[in-house]
């Protein structure tokens, strides 16, 4: 718990991961980047989330980018890998090399190989639990097959394990849906431009994308809402709209990437199966990045 009575109270960034210009994961690179981060005040880390092209990446990477996440935080903030699987046997295998790691929680999907009923959800999860971290549970119904619905969420909080969910439904109804039917589960907004809406919701948290190329300028937002400073949080927050939006297109770690580069941080290439974005909504992007950086804090 920290001082506001939340595991996942803060922001936490879904990191991007470096690679090369000749496609290899730069380590050295991530370790500065998460580094920096960390010392920009974030709270927590999450490596190996869809932003961070975890099923592009080779088994040794993806066991690399965790150690790497954990050495560069220092115990300074928390870090919160992605364990997702196609099946239980996969997430519970990263689960446990995110433990031996030394990783604070873990954040997982639903099975990712078929669409599942609610009992294999359940289940799924509940094999994930036996490992002991903590787990937050990762609601995507775009890039799943399943809708982590409130109901859904309120079984699943009954794994002693399941202590959060990051909620990218983009349905900021859900919010108070889900705290009503499952009181006890915190809720992370995972959708960078419904932010603020989720906060006055009741969101605890934020994983976040493009607090890799404006960590600081993320966490004055934040404390704003924590402190129902709404008047000062909009003018801000409606400045990096057109930025954020993106957060929620397929291309999101294309434009997240580029997004570092305008704020003077490596963003580098993405891997296949993604490619560069067109050099027209490129130019979008880097615009809509350069506008939200100059609206300070």
């Amino acid at each position: 718990m920290n001082d506001h009575g939340s595991r996942f109270a803060g922001v936490y960034v879904a990191t991007t991961v470096p690679f090369s210009p000749g496609g290899d994961v730069d380590l050295d690179r991530f370790q500065e980047h998460c580094s920096w981060l960390v010392g920009e005040g974030v709270q927590g880390i999450v490596p190996n989330g869809s932003l961070g092209e975890y099923e592009a990446l080779t088994d040794q990477e993806r066991a690399d980018v965790v150690r790497a996440a954990v050495e560069a935080a220092e115990g300074r903030a928390r870090v919160v890998p992605g364990v997702s699987g196609k099946g239980a046997a996969e997430a519970c295998r990263w689960a446990e090399q995110a433990a031996s790691a030394g990783a604070d929680a873990v954040m997982c999907l639903p099975p990712t190989s078929h669409k599942p009923t609610d009992e294999e959800v359940e289940a799924h999860f509940g094999e994930v639990a036996k490992v002991g971290l903590d787990i937050v549970a990762y609601n995507n119904p775009f890039s799943t097959r399943v809708d982590l619905v409130p109901e859904l969420l309120a079984r699943l909080a009954g794994i002693e394990q399941v202590k959060a969910v990051k909620e990218f439904s983009q349905d900021i109804r859900r919010i108070p849906r889900i705290r009503a039917a499952a009181p006890g589960l915190e809720v992370i907004c995972g959708c960078d431009d419904t932010f603020v809406e989720s906060m006055l919701h009741g969101a605890v948290g934020w994983i976040a994308g493009f607090a890799n190329a404006f960590p600081a300028q993320s966490v004055h937002l934040y404390r704003l809402c924590l402190q129902r400073r709404f008047d000062e949080a909009l003018p801000l927050y409606q400045a990096m709209l057109p930025i954020l939006h993106w957060d929620a297109d397929p291309r999101f770690v294309q434009a997240i990437k580029l997004g570092q580069e305008e704020a003077g941080r490596y963003g580098g290439p993405v891997r296949l199966p993604r490619l560069a974005l067109p050099p027209d909504e490129a130019d979008q992007v880097r615009r809509a990045a350069r506008a939200a950086l100059a609206a300070g804090y």
